[in-house]
């Protein structure tokens, strides 16, 4: 958490009071929720974490481009002197902040999680997707990184030196290298979310919002759809490790999300090795982040069994999803939304 007294100043531009805000989390930032004047608003402090105000800069132009073609996105709240965002030092510390409106609707329960949330994730995917590819070439918001420049990949592993094991180090160094020889065709490659997932989405009614483009960058659009496959419905899946029913449980949701994309996505199809590869990245990346962030030596063990199962999947370069079944169900929703 940011203390008081800098949070204050932090606020003072959007002219928020301290009595404004409720702490929500502290993982890649410090978030707010701002109650000012009768309204709800977001408040977002990147403190250090390799961001600098172009990087954000870029983020918020590409929000702003996709709220401007109607995309249900939070658009960012301006400071007081006009600014899309704030860039200020305190105690030797760069902090970068931005405001938000906030989505409307409610979060996502375990009681929506079926197919018809994951068509409506889909539609969304599509979108964005859709959108990214009219970006011009000399938008502000091409200026964001492409995933293989991403801090967490380069730079949090940096830091973590000594506490990954040299095989997950290597082994995710060559995934990486394997990955850089994808061909980028227009059609496949641009601006991503690259943190798609339910968790970064608002339930309106029959409406979706999607907000926390802090990671977006240049990517593969298979990139989003192995992200949204680890996080919202592998480990929503998973009762604590995989079983023989998994791929099973998983089938369905992913069925809904490719169904929902295949109405207007640019992509036609996936391919396996892309979503295998770009799936074991993102699980790299979550076993990066709890390095990062959590007290290793005070979690349970179940879940230092499970991060054992991570490194192993890394290493390995396997992993228990079946991912051919996964293409093989999106060419049956591509043939049949054509039909």
């Amino acid at each position: 958490m940011i203390l008081d007294e800098h949070l204050a100043l932090l606020a003072r531009p959007y002219g928020f009071a301290p009595g404004d805000f409720e702490f929500l989390r502290s993982s890649q930032n410090h978030v707010y929720l701002v109650r000012h004047d009768g309204a709800k608003s977001i408040l977002r402090v990147s403190k250090g974490r390799h961001r600098t105000r172009q990087d954000v800069e870029a983020e918020l132009a590409f929000v702003e481009f996709l709220a401007a073609r109607g995309v249900n996105v939070c658009s960012p709240v301006p400071a007081l002197d006009g600014e899309d965002c704030v860039a200020l030092s305190l105690d030797g510390d760069d902090h970068v902040v931005t405001c938000f409106e906030h989505a409307p609707g409610r979060k996502i329960t375990p009681e929506d999680i079926a197919p018809p949330v994951y068509e409506k994730l889909g539609e969304m995917l599509a979108e964005l997707h859709r959108h990214a590819l009219h970006l011009p070439a000399d938008h502000a918001a091409q200026a964001r990184p492409h995933w293989q420049e991403s801090r967490l990949l380069r730079q949090d592993m940096a830091e973590l030196c000594g506490r990954l094991s040299p095989a997950f180090v290597e082994r995710l160094t060559e995934l990486m290298e394997k990955l850089r020889w994808l061909p980028v065709t227009p059609d496949s490659y641009g601006l991503v979310h690259a943190d798609a997932c339910l968790g970064n989405c608002f339930l309106d009614g029959d409406n979706l919002w999607i907000f926390d483009f802090d990671n977006c960058e240049h990517g593969h659009f298979a990139q989003d759809f192995a992200t949204i496959l680890y996080d919202s419905i592998y480990c929503r899946m998973l009762n604590q490790f995989a079983d023989d029913g998994l791929n099973d449980r998983i089938a369905p949701l992913w069925a809904g999300l490719w169904r929902g994309y295949a109405k207007a996505g640019p992509l036609a199809a996936i391919d396996a090795f892309q979503l295998k590869h770009f799936f074991l990245l993102r699980e790299a990346v979550i076993y990066i982040h709890y390095h990062r962030t959590l007290d290793l030596s005070a979690v349970p063990d179940s879940f230092k069994a499970g991060l054992e199962v991570m490194r192993k999947n890394v290493e390995d370069q396997a992993h228990q999803v079946d991912f051919e079944r996964l293409v093989s169900l999106s060419q049956d929703e591509q043939i049949s939304t054509v039909i």
